[in-house]
Formats: structure tokens, sequence, C-alpha cells
């Protein structure tokens, strides 16, 4: 079966059959597995469908899963969703992905620093720093940010060009992007990313209900790629001894 086949076939078997397959062999993990779709994702009580399934788009790019991620785009789909605010997730799933693999420059500068002299224009920086620093009304700057300067002024304004440009939504608004970045942040534990995204949302006049709901499809997701994972093996289990 083609890989855009095989997408669609899983998406409908998702919806269609799994509880289906569940069942034949626990009752219970099917039961759990239903109320969880309503507890955790599409029974939310603050954000809207749409946006539920968007969120669970972006966790499930970020986590590289590319049936759940389809699965979803599906459901959103039933949302009206368009193709600006698809882009929009996709752009701002990269921007956290690519930030998160600054985690760890903090542990890397002093070998960094012991092996060679780096440059670091430490003036431009602040410069620089300063003024993101007020078009984001906030003074939170990631320290993996700061590091990255230390280590290459060219890697860190172009890190700040590609946020600019994956930050910057053709449609969604930008405490919707917060809240997509922040629940990204969570499933990399990227504790900087989660605290400066939580912030900004909350600036933009996020609510805690909104913050709840995202945590809950981000869980959801997060825990719903063994269901996915496993649809295969469900499906050819019957020869199995109890």
């Amino acid at each position: 079966m083609p890989e855009n086949e095989s997408a669609a076939y899983t998406g409908f078997l998702y919806e269609e059959q799994v509880l289906k397959l569940l069942l034949k062999y626990s009752e219970d993990f099917a039961k759990e597995q239903k109320m969880e779709n309503s507890i955790l994702y599409l029974g939310r009580k603050n954000l809207s469908g749409k946006e539920l399934s968007l969120i669970a788009i972006s966790v499930s790019l970020a986590l590289g899963d590319r049936d759940s991620a389809f699965i979803h785009f599906q459901q959103a789909r039933k949302f009206k969703v368009s193709k600006s605010e698809i882009m929009d997730i996709i752009k701002a799933t990269k921007m956290i992905l690519m930030s998160s693999s600054m985690s760890s420059f903090k542990t890397c500068l002093p070998i960094m620093q012991e092996k060679s002299r780096l440059l670091y224009n430490r003036k431009e920086v602040e410069k620089i720093v300063n003024r993101l620093k007020k078009e984001l009304n906030l003074g939170l700057v990631p320290e993996s940010l700061d590091t990255l300067s230390q280590f290459s002024f060219e890697l860190f304004t172009e890190h700040l060009r590609e946020r600019t440009e994956l930050l910057s939504p053709l449609k969604l608004d930008m405490k919707f992007i917060y809240l997509v970045a922040f629940s990204v942040s969570l499933i990399l534990g990227f504790g900087e990313c989660i605290k400066i995204y939580l912030s900004l949302f909350f600036e933009n006049d996020g609510t805690l209900g909104d913050v709840e709901d995202a945590i809950a499809v981000t869980r959801f997701v997060t825990g719903n790629r063994a269901i996915i994972s496993a649809i295969d093996i469900l499906k050819n289990m019957d020869n199995l001894p109890i």
C-alpha cells in the first residue's frame, strides 16, 4: 500500500475500528480509550475543536509520528481548518524543535571556550537582546540563546531570523501560537521554552483553562502513540495464546 494511502487508511482505522480491536482483548482498556478521547481531547471546555486538533497535529509532528499527525489533520478538516492555519502550525513546530537543539549549549560552552578562541561581540548581542525583550514586552530571554551568541554570533543572528519567520503566523493569532509552542516544549522537556512561551501566552490574555486543555490534549496525543503504533499488532493477535 502506498504511504499516502496507508496514512489515510490509518486515520480511518483509528476512528472507525480501533475501539473494536481493543474490545476483542480488553473491555476495560477500550472503555478507558473512549473516555480519554472525551476527557483529554475533543471533550475539552475551553479550546475549540479546531484548536485542540491543531495542538494535536503539532505535538504529533514534534514526536515524528506521521500517522498520528495525519489522523489529527483529518479531525481538523472536520472543523474547517484552513491551509494557512496548518502552515502556521508546521512553522511553529519546526521553530520549537530547532530551539530545543540549544538546550545543552551551556554544558558545551566551557569545552568550546577551552579549545578555541570564540568570537563574541557582547555589545552587539546586548543591543539585539534588549530589542527582543522590548518586542516581547517580557524580561525573559532563554539562557541558551545567550550561550549561542557566545559560541557563534552568526548562528545567534540566524536563529533570531528563523524565529521571526517561523513565529510570524499567516492566520492564527500569536496567543494561540504561544500555546502551541508551550505544548511542544512540554513533550521536549525544554524548560526554558516552557517558561518563556507560557509567560508570553499569559501576557497575551491567555487563560488557565486554555493551558489545562493544551496539557490534556498533549498528554492524550503522547500516550496515544502506543495505540496507533500497535494497530497492526492488534489486528494479528487472534492466534496468540491467552
